[in-house]
């Protein structure tokens, strides 16, 4: 009896271990998940419209970050909306203007949410950052658009937030420098995209008439930065694990799509930059 006793328990035990296991991620996102995107802004604005494309996410833990860059312009509000597949349990969602201070939030209440209403003072390209504080799998964001009523006041600029990167225009003008040598004849595709976390992840959209170099420039104590980049269909298809705070990644697109890459601190921590610079395939030597 005893035996049995222990062997109980033992049983016992595993299952309330295998209740902890997180469930698996899915391949692919669920058909629905744009719908479940489009819908909430459909509640509370009816009459914005898409701006762009979808941008699509995916975390592989709790407290995982996504940045993507948008372009924002003053005399236009905007709605941003975010959802999740069903093993993502609570989205949040940051905007930081070209200046990188934030300048709005969104706080996890639930796998979908929108930042409702934002109306930018300036134009420009703004830092939208998407988190999964709780959960794991695929998620979405939609930004939204519609003119600003008249007389409607900008809501006031947040002030500068504690984590917006140190010397980032500095990192910047390296990044610029550097690409001459390696990237010679290409041009940067819009701002750069910042970072200070051990890693952070972000999607671009990239064409099948151009080559491009990812080029990234760490700053503070950072000993070794590198950089991933997965296709449109989350293949990844090509990484740069160098040993110095400088690191680039080239590819030609033989498709366009939302290309994910990241930038990871291998050793040391700081501040990092990565600029995304692009030539005709046909200029290319």
């Amino acid at each position: 009896m005893r035996n049995l006793i222990v062997a109980g328990s033992i049983v016992a035990a595993l299952g309330l271990l295998s209740c902890h296991h997180k469930a698996p991620i899915s391949p692919t996102p669920p058909p629905w998940l744009p719908t479940a995107v489009q819908e909430q802004v459909t509640q509370q604005a009816p009459d914005a419209t898409l701006v762009g494309n979808l941008y699509p996410g995916l975390a592989d833990d709790d407290n995982r970050k996504t940045d993507y860059n948008v372009t924002l312009e003053k005399g236009k509000c905007y709605w941003i909306s975010a959802a999740g597949d069903q093993t993502i349990e609570e989205i949040a969602l940051y905007l930081f203007d070209p200046e990188d201070h934030r300048v709005a939030k969104e706080p996890a209440r639930g796998p979908r949410t929108v930042m409702a209403n934002y109306c930018p003072e300036v134009t420009g390209s703004f830092r939208l950052q998407a988190k999964i504080t709780e959960g794991r799998g695929h998620f979405a964001v939609g930004v939204y658009a519609k003119g600003a009523a008249v007389g409607a006041t900008p809501p006031p600029a947040a002030a500068p937030s504690a984590t917006a990167a140190p010397g980032a225009q500095d990192l910047g003008a390296t990044a610029d420098q550097e690409a001459k040598g390696a990237a010679a004849g290409a041009a940067r595709v819009g701002e750069f995209f910042k970072g200070n976390a051990d890693e952070t992840d972000w999607y671009t959209q990239l064409d099948p008439t151009k080559c491009y170099w990812f080029l990234g420039i760490g700053g503070g104590e950072i000993k070794e930065l590198w950089l991933f980049l997965w296709d449109p269909d989350e293949k990844r298809i090509a990484a740069n694990k160098s040993e110095t705070n400088k690191v680039v990644v080239g590819h030609c697109p033989a498709k366009s799509g939302m290309f994910h890459f990241q930038a990871k601190v291998g050793s040391g921590s700081g501040s990092y930059v990565v600029g995304l610079y692009a030539k005709d395939k046909e200029a290319k030597k």
